[in-house]
Formats: structure tokens, sequence, C-alpha cells
């Protein structure tokens, strides 16, 4: 049952980035749009739902796969920072997955429900004493100490506690993490359904920067080039660049690419490309309404995604706290002769 849920969230990921895969076809290649339309009516002429359902099961699982593993690294990645005098300007410091849990993290360390003796554990470094580097010390700030600009990044005191924790709730089994794993589901899906909304709004986005007539137009592929040019020069100057593949900036490169593209093939209609190139006529022009409508959409899967995953991180917590506090009682009961 618990490889059957995992299947299925990844599934539906899947599903919810077919959206923008369909966008990708119409911008760039119009031309193959009618092959789709022919190889669905072909499927749907068959009359087999299970080939059907076998083609949407090896068309979703892959993507969503490959979703998933690029949405949990864009949506908490500690790359995108700048650095000058001696300070570091982190840029979405208190949005991403590991800042929520640093949120978390101390919030519920000042209440006493970790385990004191867990952080020292493994707070201790080799051959020196205790680190004051604690995870609550720059929590939530945007500009921090040079020293200290990879403290939010997953390896951080934070993470390790909640891992352990985490794994020791694992090995519980399924049938006493119920709740945990509902949390630990949703938050995958949200997380995989912002980041299909963010493809497919920026590629509306393209769609309709590229119809107008302004110059600006042209500095739109920057918002995303600038950043991504940043966190690929910041990723390669860490120690676990080759362990830790650069998939936001892979994202955010393609991203400003497809836009320069699209702006390259409005002008190039407006210096007297023939009217009957496909590649001119079949894009038409989107309304404004579906670009707010694809913004809300995607804020809305955001805003659920943050929820959800400080739900998970405190769920964790209190899970941990309640098995620890539950252990000596159990082990001080005399057992029956």
């Amino acid at each position: 049952m618990g490889s059957f849920s995992i299947a299925f969230d990844t599934i539906v990921v899947g599903a919810l980035a077919l959206p923008w895969i369909f966008l990708v076809i119409h911008l760039f290649f119009p031309e193959n749009e009618s092959r789709i339309s022919g190889l669905v009516d072909w499927v749907n002429k068959q009359n087999q739902p299970a080939v059907a359902g076998l083609l949407l099961f090896a068309m979703a699982y892959p993507l969503g796969s490959v979703v998933s593993r690029i949405a949990q690294d864009c949506f908490d990645d500690d790359d995108l920072y700048l650095e000058a005098t001696g300070r570091v300007f982190r840029v979405g410091v208190t949005m991403t997955q590991t800042s929520i849990l640093t949120h978390v993290y101390c919030q519920e360390k000042d209440q006493g429900l970790i385990s004191q003796t867990l952080i020292d554990s493994l707070n201790h470094k080799p051959g020196q004493s205790e680190t004051n580097d604690s995870p609550c010390l720059y929590k939530g700030q945007w500009l921090i100490p040079r020293t200290h600009k990879h403290l939010s990044q997953s390896e951080g005191l934070a993470g390790d506690v909640f891992h352990v924790q985490e794994g020791a709730l694992l090995l519980q089994g399924t049938d006493k993490n119920e709740r945990l794993r509902q949390f630990h589901d949703e938050r995958m899906v949200l997380r995989g359904a912002a980041f299909d909304g963010v493809v497919a709004f920026s590629l509306c986005l393209f769609w309709w920067n590229a119809d107008r007539k302004s110059r600006l137009r042209y500095a739109l592929p920057l918002v995303y080039l600038v950043p991504g040019l940043i966190a690929l020069h910041n990723h390669f100057l860490t120690e676990r660049a080759a362990s830790n593949p650069p998939l936001l900036e892979f994202t955010l490169l393609v991203l400003a690419l497809a836009d320069w593209y699209l702006l390259w093939q409005s002008r190039s209609k407006g210096k007297g490309v023939p009217a009957e190139h496909p590649a001119q006529n079949a894009r038409g022009q989107i309304r404004p309404a579906y670009l707010l409508l694809a913004l809300f959409l995607t804020v809305t899967a955001f805003l659920g995604w943050q929820a959800t995953e400080a739900l998970y991180d405190q769920q964790v917590i209190y899970s941990s706290y309640k098995i620890a506090s539950e252990s000596p009682a159990k082990s001080a009961t005399p057992n029956p002769k």
C-alpha cells in the first residue's frame, strides 16, 4: 500500500505537469499539435481503457519523478545569494523548505519538545568544543555574516535533528504514522503543483510578453537569467557541487532562453516572415485573464505547500517527543511473571 501511495503521488505531480508540456508544444512546436491530436484520437478509437491507462502511466510517472526532484531542489536551494563587504544577502530565505524547518525547529526547541541530548550529539564537531553556530541565530534574516552563508542548507543542525527524528518515526511502520504519511503526501503533491504552476505561469507570461510592442519586453528574460547565473556561480563554489545537480540554475536558464526564443520569433514576424509560416500563426494570442488565473493557482499552491510543510515538520517533532516521553515509562514498568 505504501509503494502504491508513492506511485500515486508521483502520477498526480506528473499529471499536473501535462498542461505546461502542452504549452511548450503549442509555443515552440505548433506544427506538431495536429500529430498529438491524431494520437489521442487513435487511442480513443481502439476502445482499450487498459492501453490508455498504461500510456498515461508511462507518461505521468517518469515526468512526475523528474518534476518532484527538481521542485525539491528549487524550493530548498541556498545558492541564490549575493556577497559583498563581508556580508551575505540571501534571496528567498523565508520561502525555502529549510527556512520553514528552521522556524519550526527553533519554536519547538524553545518549548522543550526537542531532546537536548540529541542536539548535543549532532552538534559536536571532532576536535572542537560544542559549536555556537545555532541555526536559530540568523533565522529569517536576509543579511548575515559571510562565515554563515550556508547556514540554511539542509546539512545544518536543524536538518540533522529533523532527519534523525523522521527516520526514527519511519521505523515505527506505516500503520502508526498514517497522519504523518498524509502530510508527507500532501507536501509532495503541493510542492510539485507549485513548481508546475511556476513553469506554466512563466510560459504564459513569455507568451503575453512576446506580443507586446514595448522595448521593456526584452528585460523580462533577465529576471530569470541573472538569478540563474548568480546561483550557478555560487553552486560551483560549494564542496557539494559534484553530488548536488544545479537543478534550480538549469530551470532558470532554460526559462530565460525560452523567453528569448519567443521574442526572436516575434521580432522575425515583424521583419516580414511569410504569413503562412506555421510558427507565427498557430500560436495566436493569450488572454490576460489566463495569465492572472495561472498566477492565482501558482500562489495558492505555493502557500498551501508552505502551510503543509510547517504542519509536517511539527507533526514529526510532536510524534518524536511523544515516543521519547513514553519510553522511560515503558522501561520502568515491571514485566509480569
